[in-house]
């Protein structure tokens, strides 16, 4: 499966007002002027940020300060382009990308008017994890289930099914029983968590449904479990979590053929996630490279 839109959701496209007010100075908003103001209108380019991810204006409709808020437990990157900028100044000057800290809010780029006849409109989009993280895991990964358990991997690297996008491309579905309980491959921080959709299939709307949890490790890699149960989830955005610890029950829900884990390890690398290659830890502790049809005993 593709998991990457499990992460977006789409920012509805606003629209921006020129006009003169009663002193004849011209006036840029995304709010309407009065219904007897003539004004000049055009779209805002719609664009996608993840789920907990914002901008807030910290100055004024005219100069605007543009602040960008990280509300999740992880670091995040953003990068804001200049849409129509007309004798205005940005400073810094756009495109520009900065790195948020997690739970943080950081101011962007602050926009001045260098003229009597201004505009502006600006994009962003934003990614979750710092691009500086390098995978340097402390050992194998555990494999996502409990010690002395058994399952196969259906797909892995490449598989051809599903795993051709560069967010799972180094992804395996691993053969769990509905209800089976996951438990995290490496330690870190819980960055995200979903329980609250129900089913799942093949048709292409479930491509955003499926139950996840998503670990920021110490490196800032960031592993994430996918198809999980509803409502099974057992820990919380924030929480620290250790090698082996419960996290919730394998499903079915999301883009999926039938009950399975869908596991990938990402980074954020030049403002796209993409999935790296692991390797599990096979059972008496040796690195083993994933492949379909492997059976996994947890050591």
């Amino acid at each position: 499966m593709t998991l990457g839109l499990v992460l977006s959701l789409p920012v509805a496209a606003k629209k921006l007002y020129k006009y003169q007010d009663a002193s004849g100075a011209w006036v840029f908003t995304d709010k309407p002027p009065a219904a007897n103001v003539t004004a000049e209108v055009r779209p805002l380019p719609a664009s996608e940020l993840p789920a907990k991810i914002s901008v807030r204006n910290r100055g004024t409709t005219e100069a605007p300060i543009l602040a960008v808020v990280n509300d999740y437990y992880g670091p995040i990157e953003a990068e804001i382009a200049g849409e129509g900028l007309e004798n205005m100044r940005a400073e810094p000057p756009l495109p520009m990308r900065l790195v948020v800290p997690a739970r943080t809010e950081m101011t962007a780029v602050t926009l001045k008017p260098t003229g009597v006849r201004w505009r502006y409109g600006y994009r962003i989009r934003a990614v979750l994890g710092d691009p500086k993280a390098a995978h340097q895991p402390e050992q194998p990964y555990a494999p996502p289930f409990a010690s002395g358990q058994r399952f196969s991997v259906g797909q892995a690297f490449d598989g051809a099914f599903s795993h051709q996008h560069s967010q799972s491309r180094y992804a395996v579905d691993i053969s769990l029983p509905k209800g089976t309980p996951v438990r995290a491959a490496r330690a870190g921080v819980v960055m995200e968590a979903t329980s609250d959709f129900f089913d799942g299939g093949t048709d292409p709307k479930y491509q955003t449904r499926a139950n996840a949890v998503r670990i920021l490790h110490d490196d800032g890699t960031m592993a994430v479990y996918a198809h999980l149960d509803p409502d099974s989830t057992r820990v919380a955005p924030g929480q620290r979590v250790e090698r082996g610890l419960w996290l919730a029950n394998s499903g079915n829900t999301g883009y999926s053929t039938g009950p399975h884990l869908h596991f990938a390890i990402q980074r954020n690398s030049g403002m796209e996630l993409i999935s790296i290659p692991f390797e599990f830890a096979g059972a008496t502790g040796q690195a083993i490279t994933p492949t379909a049809g492997m059976q996994l005993l947890a050591p």
